[in-house]
């Protein structure tokens, strides 16, 4: 029996999937130096660099730069795969250096919030390639255009694919264990927690926050996750008043505590990501895992048994009587991370704009489909073109019946953007860990002393 999923939609809820000029550094595979700017022979050197993703995802751009620089013989054009947790690093202290030094292209994101508006490492794609951003218009999504690529009306970046997240997932084996199947998930947040606990008492880990500081925007995914059901969020909009020992923060952390009481979280869930927990899930240790629709991406990076079988289902949501500020809850958020961005330090943006047409002439956004074979497409084209949508289908079934639903971005919400502060969020990841782990006499203490913190974190740097 081949592995396979089972997409199930629950009634009464949200479909959920609330998750300077300068020349080449180093060749595609991290190889030698080139000259900067404009070479000796008159070419054009161009530098871009990619922050994370799927292991397949930078070689996309990598070979497409390559096809690239072989159809014409004015620009070179270089990608380099970077860490994606030394991104803040990496970019500051390249941008900070000046066009010596920062590249020309940056792939990452959300990244319109903070290396855009608030340090001027990105500059808006509508001021300096006003012909690319119509044609970007035009193409894709509009909701990824506005809830993405856009802040203000003004088109920034261009996503090369967003993700939908998160679901639940569920181990068949699993569900079957505790006398459950895809049709009788569970619904609620009481519900969950009573087949967290019985997940356990089978032999499962039942549910495990990763709370590895490695990457901290795990743990305040997770929390972000619930909270956002509730209507609650990190800060209030503006980012400049921190709201974590609300009643809100207050009710989703003593419900995740409690999880980690009644002994659902793995042993080792301290030191661990989310990759970890995916393969543990996959590896058929844990009984759920959060999902998104970059899944199928995830099967590729690792063993995965044939005959292991899963299902994508909706997270449950809040049980009757919970305070909910109706609002402003949300169970589905769209969120992208290959933002393709402009320097604002590139001194060749006639050059860049080539290598973007290029791009969009030979349906890059597609590539995600046909080489990586995972996350959500936002071109048109993918769903409406005979021959492209025909390989969304065979990839993405599910995307391509909601899109014809006319539900394929239906309720969906753009991931919030929380702070430019990296201590913020490293702040509040650390406590949340130490909360959860009852490191504190109570969660309202805790997350007192985290607002505390934080709320001085963000004056600091509003000043």
């Amino acid at each position: 029996m081949k592995k396979r999923v089972v997409s199930l939609l629950l009634t009464g809820v949200l479909a959920v999937s609330m998750i300077a000029g300068c020349g080449a550094q180093k060749d595609a595979q991290g190889g030698g130096e080139e000259a900067q700017g404009e070479s000796e022979d008159g070419v054009i050197n161009l530098d871009m660099w990619v922050f994370g993703g799927l292991a397949s995802e930078p070689v996309v751009f990598q070979d497409m730069a390559e096809e690239f620089n072989n159809s014409q013989d004015k620009i070179h054009v270089t990608v380099t795969a970077q860490d994606w947790g030394s991104r803040q690093e990496k970019i500051v202290t390249a941008f900070q250096a000046g066009d010596d030094t920062a590249p020309d292209l940056y792939a990452l994101g959300p990244c319109i919030d903070d290396y855009g508006e608030k340090m001027g490492v990105i500059t808006p794609l509508e001021d300096v390639l006003p012909d690319i951003a119509s044609q970007v218009r035009e193409l894709m999504l509009p909701e990824v255009v506005e809830g993405v690529a856009s802040k203000d009306g003004k088109l920034w970046t261009i996503p090369s694919w967003v993700d939908l997240s998160p679901y639940m997932m569920y181990s068949i084996e699993a569900l079957n264990a505790i006398g459950l199947d895809e049709n009788s998930v569970p619904k609620t947040w009481s519900e969950f927690k009573d087949a967290a606990i019985k997940f356990k008492e089978a032999g499962y880990t039942g549910y495990s926050i990763p709370m590895s500081m490695d990457n901290y925007s795990d743990v305040n995914n997770e929390f972000n996750y619930w909270n956002w059901q509730l209507g609650g969020a990190p800060m209030n909009d503006d980012a400049t008043e921190m709201t974590m020992n609300n009643d809100h923060a207050i009710t989703t952390v003593e419900f995740l505590k409690s999880m980690y009481d009644a002994g659902t979280f793995s042993d080792s869930a301290a030191n661990e990501t989310y990759m970890d927990r995916h393969e543990q899930f996959f590896g058929g240790k844990c009984a759920t895992d959060i999902g998104y629709t970059y899944i199928n991406g995830i099967l590729t990076d690792m063993e995965v048994p044939e005959d292991f079988e899963y299902i994508m289902a909706d997270m449950p949501v809040p049980d009757e009587g919970m305070e909910i500020d109706e609002a402003n809850a949300f169970y589905r958020m769209v969120s992208s991370n290959m933002e393709i961005s402009v320097s604002s330090l590139t001194q060749q943006t006639e050059a860049v704009g080539e290598f973007l047409q290029y791009l969009i002439d030979n349906n890059f956004w597609h590539r995600w489909v046909t080489d990586v074979q995972a996350r959500t497409p936002v071109d048109i084209a993918s769903y409406e073109d005979p021959e492209l949508r025909a390989e969304t289908e065979e990839v993405q079934p599910d995307l391509v019946r909601m899109y014809d639903e006319g539900t394929l971005m239906e309720g969906v919400k753009p991931k919030p953007s929380y702070g430019g502060v990296t201590e913020v969020q490293t702040t509040m990841a650390q406590y949340l860990v130490d909360i959860i782990q009852g490191k504190y006499p109570s969660v309202e203490e805790g997350l007192n002393e985290l607002n505390a913190e934080c709320q001085a974190l963000l004056d600091e740097y509003a000043e």
